[in-house]
């Protein structure tokens, strides 16, 4: 009976005769010990079975021979699923080593299928992926692309990463987004949307909240903003081109160009300093440079609105001290002004100019010294001519202290 059972290669020896359980150790596999109190003929939980070892297979083995099968149903289970995983990484199936007569030929499956999510926000996209519950590898390769077409024509596709987590910048874009997986970086998976049914997802643009002080915008405009009244008791403030009144201008920021619209603005208080702003369909007047800081609004020039009736121009009295003009006295503001006023200074001197001018609601409100010459007596005079203009034009003058370009009241005449 012992003899016949070796022979059959059961792992019973003769002793089972006295009540005793053996085992035959397998011709290559080393057996482990089994450790004191394991039993034989007990249940075996599933839990036990998570790794294949030579202490799971003697286990099993010991309660098969005492009549419980349990324990290596689950070691075949486990066993089973192995080879699975096995077959799809390598394109073999191991139980089936042959197909159709030919041998089977070694390939690589791709992973199972990868989960990418997309949300933007401040002009970037924010990819975050998450892997398959269950792998092969270590490591898993994403290939992420993106088109403005739902059908994925022309599509962009981002470099080949085993990263989970992408930024990419991309401001004021609107795309839609698609990943597939790979194991080697050759034989990839389908691919599959974004999370969500392939929505198309925009990046939006930079808030100014995210950006950090001192930002250089690189920013310019090349509109003329002036006003004239009109006959309601208010004045027209307008927007206009090189070609004038009725025409477009161009706007830079950074490299690229864009052409605005021309407008004009309909009652706006006459006498009053504003600050226009265009947010993307419309232009609106604010009498400060904050009000027209939010985003969405992109300032475009300031303005001094004339005033009500014909422009009249100041009367400006010079004060001569030892033969120089040492400074101005405003004895009329005038009304209606809309650039400084052109001062030239008459009498027995020469060289005497007047300095930076201050005009607010159409009015001259102070002239600051210039040059102040010399020769000159009690009887000099000033000359006031001008003070209407085509209006302050954008562009390019750095504001605040801080190093940024906006669009407001430079000299650029372009």
């Amino acid at each position: 009976m012992a003899k016949d059972d070796k022979q059959l290669g059961t792992g019973v020896s003769g002793r089972e005769s006295e009540g005793e359980v053996g085992l035959k150790p397998h011709p290559t596999l080393p057996v482990s010990p089994i450790p004191k109190g394991l039993p034989v003929s007990g249940e075996v939980e599933e839990s036990a079975m998570s790794s294949i070892n030579p202490g799971t297979i003697d286990t099993a083995v010991r309660s098969l021979a005492a009549g419980k099968p349990e324990a290596m149903r689950t070691l075949l289970n486990a066993v089973s699923s192995q080879i699975a995983a096995l077959a799809q990484g390598t394109g073999v199936q191991l139980l089936e080593p042959t197909s159709g007569g030919q041998p089977q030929t070694p390939g690589v499956q791709p992973p199972a299928q990868a989960t990418l999510q997309v949300t933007g926000a401040n002009g970037a996209y924010n990819l975050a992926i998450t892997n398959p519950a269950s792998t092969i590898a270590s490591t898993i390769y994403h290939e992420v692309s993106y088109s403005a077409a739902a059908n994925f024509a022309s599509p962009t596709t981002l470099p080949v990463t085993p990263s989970t987590s992408l930024p990419v910048s991309l401001p004021g874009t609107t795309y839609y987004w698609r990943i597939r997986s790979s194991y080697d970086q050759v034989h990839f998976n389908a691919y599959s949307p974004a999370a969500g049914g392939n929505p198309a997802v925009s990046s939006g643009l930079q808030s100014s909240a995210a950006t950090s002080n001192a930002t250089v915008l690189n920013q310019t405009n090349y509109a003329t903003v002036d006003s004239q009244a009109n006959s309601m008791g208010s004045a027209n403030v307008r927007v206009f081109g090189e070609a004038g009144p009725g025409f477009m201008y161009p706007a830079v920021k950074g490299s690229t160009e864009s052409i605005l619209p021309s407008a004009t603005i309909v009652d706006v208080p006459l006498s009053s300093n504003q600050v226009v702003a265009y947010d993307g369909s419309a232009y609106q007047v604010q009498p400060t440079l904050p009000q027209v800081m939010a985003d969405g609004l992109t300032p475009t020039g300031s303005v001094s609105v004339v005033g009500a009736g014909a422009v009249t121009l100041p009367v400006v009295v010079p004060i001569e001290v030892s033969g120089g003009i040492l400074g101005f006295d405003v004895t009329n503001q005038g009304n209606g002004l809309t650039e400084d006023v052109s001062i030239s200074v008459a009498g027995t001197g020469t060289g005497a100019t007047a300095g930076a001018q201050t005009i607010a609601g159409g009015k001259l409100i102070s002239v600051a010294p210039g040059n102040a010459g010399s020769g000159y007596g009690s009887g000099t005079t000033t000359t006031i001519s001008g003070g209407v203009s085509g209006g302050s034009t954008g562009g390019g003058q750095s504001l605040g202290g801080q190093n940024g370009r906006l669009i407001f009241n430079d000299t650029t005449t372009r």
